[in-house]
């Protein structure tokens, strides 16, 4: 029969005071719950402390020789090691004055008993902080997990809950600055048929080289993300359809030239994405824009294909921001056909600049630009 003492075993506490009459009253309230560790100065405390990593708990006294409490609660609380970072610490002290107890607390005591405390109270604060240790623990034990969860264990890139972690902030990034937020989903086409010709394992592998095939082919301000099966998500902030439509043809062509090698044979593969815009589609919601992009790449059962949303054929004037990076990018041919309206929304601008530093601009002929005069055939 296994000792139950091996599946609970009771937590261990140190207790640093230069006077063996309170070790002796601490041990007294505390020997039948708890494994006790004893010193009689801060060095010693601070030896025992790097000795043994399962300690739970330090009750240390304030005045002691070669080190004292405050100091041996600065190297505590300074220490690179997590597990003593956030060691509770009790001060135990003869003094009982608001200013003693506030200056412990500063330091990064978590609690403060006197040497008068009673047995009931020791324990209850003892416990007590134990048990807030233990909560703290399991807090940083789930944050740890949801930080893994934000990486996909089959592909290695984001995950989906991730993907709408960040989407919802790009969205309200672009919602409040008058921006825009392109997403993309891209689906690998036939990839049931691959995975019952080819088996599950290679199907997974092939996935996981075409994640780092996409995810090398995007910008770094970009956000690829593995949603289920062989549909991925990409979420492009500050990005119009213009240049939308410029990344998902790259990313398609970059798979439908990949080379894949299984048992001495070339694998082709293609991918079938869809683009929805926040601007363009309306939506600020991440669910919608996702759905949006969903219903447009399932509408149209075409393969190896680029979907983009209906325009009316007069595309949509750029923000000045987003004009100065394609004019950055090199994007002439897609700009020009908005620098009309462009100057016209910078007018009220050069007008203020005009006036203010007196630069005797004649800005009526930003209205002849946006209103050029007719070729009657004259």
């Amino acid at each position: 029969m296994i000792d139950s003492e091996e599946l609970n075993p009771r937590p261990q506490i140190l207790i640093v005071d230069d006077s063996r009459i309170v070790r002796a009253t601490v041990r007294k309230h505390l020997s039948a719950h708890f494994d006790l560790f004893e010193a009689a100065d801060g060095e010693a405390g601070w030896k025992l402390l790097l000795a043994e990593p399962k300690i739970n708990l330090l009750i240390s006294d304030l005045t002691m020789p070669e080190l004292d409490g405050l100091g041996l609660l600065a190297r505590v609380r300074s220490s690179g090691d997590a597990h003593l970072h956030y060691l509770p610490v009790i001060i135990i002290s003869g003094e009982e004055d608001e200013a003693t107890k506030l200056r412990c607390v500063e330091c990064g005591a978590n609690d403060f008993i006197s040497k008068s405390t009673d047995r009931t109270e020791m324990l209850a604060r003892v416990q007590a902080n134990l048990e807030l240790a233990a909560a703290r623990q399991e807090l940083a034990a789930a944050r740890g997990m949801q930080v893994h969860s934000a990486n996909d264990q089959l592909t290695g890139v984001a995950s989906s809950y991730l993907l709408n972690l960040q989407l919802e902030q790009a969205l309200a990034f672009a919602l409040r600055h008058h921006s825009q937020v392109s997403v993309l989903l891209l689906e690998v086409n036939h990839f049931q048929l691959l995975t019952d010709k080819l088996g599950g394992r290679v199907c997974d592998q092939m996935l996981a080289m075409l994640a780092k095939l996409l995810e090398s082919t995007l910008r770094k301000e970009d956000t690829l993300a593995h949603l289920t099966g062989a549909l991925f998500a990409i979420i492009s902030p500050a990005t119009p359809l213009t240049e939308a439509r410029i990344v998902a043809e790259r990313l398609r062509l970059r798979v439908a030239n990949a080379r894949i090698n299984y048992r001495e044979q070339v694998l082709r593969v293609t991918a079938s994405i869809a683009v929805a815009n926040s601007w363009h589609d309306d939506e600020h919601s991440c669910e919608r824009i996702l759905q949006i992009a969903q219903d447009r790449l399932y509408a149209t059962p075409i393969e190896n294909h680029v979907f983009m949303p209906e325009t009316t054929g007069v595309p949509h004037t750029p923000l000045i921001a987003e004009a100065l990076v394609m004019l950055h990018k090199g994007m002439l041919t897609e700009l020009r056909p908005h620098l009309r309206a462009l100057l016209k929304n910078l007018q009220p601008l050069l007008a203020q600049a005009n006036q203010d530093l007196a630069l005797g601009w004649d800005l009526s002929q930003i209205d002849a630009a946006e209103n050029p005069p007719h070729n009657d055939g004259y």
